[in-house]
Formats: structure tokens, C-alpha cells, sequence
């Protein structure tokens, strides 16, 4: 059923002809038509080159975001910007948001 509406309808050489000959018609009567066309098709393209470049500079950014998240978990120091010690955090290191790891056991 479907088979039948996707196919390519068959034409005859002779309404090829007609098709072109109207085409080529329309064409000269009105020439802007293909930069007009022209134009319409670059605009999608753009949208999507734009999209793709948007997406990769988000996400090149999320990595450097989630690399500052951990460095400030793992105790890279002082990030609030302040110089020398940090008085928000008494041993000059911010907390870990986790317990100790398994296997590090004081006796």
C-alpha cells in the first residue's frame, strides 16, 4: 500500500519535456527566482552550523565546569576568590563533600 505512494510516478519523455520547457519558461520570465531559492536553503544550513558550533562550545565548557568541581573537591584550595588564606575554611582547604574513602582506615 505504502509501496505504491513512494514510488516515483512514471513519466513520459514527452511531459519531461513539457515539465522543462515551463520550467525554463518561468526562469526567464522571472529570473530572481533562483537566488531567492537560493538564499531560502542557506538559512536552515546556517541554523544548523550555528546549533552545532553552540552545542560543542556548551559542552567544552560543562567539561571545564565539572574539572573545577572536582579539583574543589579533592582540596585544589581556596576558589572564592580571596588572596592568601581563606577564612572560610579553617585549615586553609575546603571540606570534602565525602567521607573517607573505603580502605583508608585509622586505628
Amino acid at each position: 500500500m505504502f509501496k505504491d505512494k513512494l514510488a516515483a510516478p512514471q513519466v513520459s519523455a514527452e511531459e519531461m519535456k513539457e515539465h522543462r520547457d515551463r520550467f525554463s519558461a518561468l526562469i526567464a520570465e522571472y529570473p530572481w527566482l533562483i537566488p531567492a531559492t537560493v538564499s531560502l536553503e542557506i538559512i536552515p544550513v546556517t541554523v544548523m552550523i550555528h546549533g552545532f558550533w553552540k552545542n560543542r562550545q556548551l559542552k567544552k565548557q560543562l567539561l571545564i565546569e565539572k574539572e573545577h568541581t572536582k579539583q574543589r573537591q579533592l582540596g585544589g584550595g581556596c576558589h572564592h576568590g580571596h588572596g592568601g588564606h581563606c577564612h572560610h575554611h579553617p585549615d586553609g582547604k575546603p571540606q570534602l563533600l565525602a567521607g573517607p574513602h573505603h580502605g583508608h582506615h585509622r586505628d
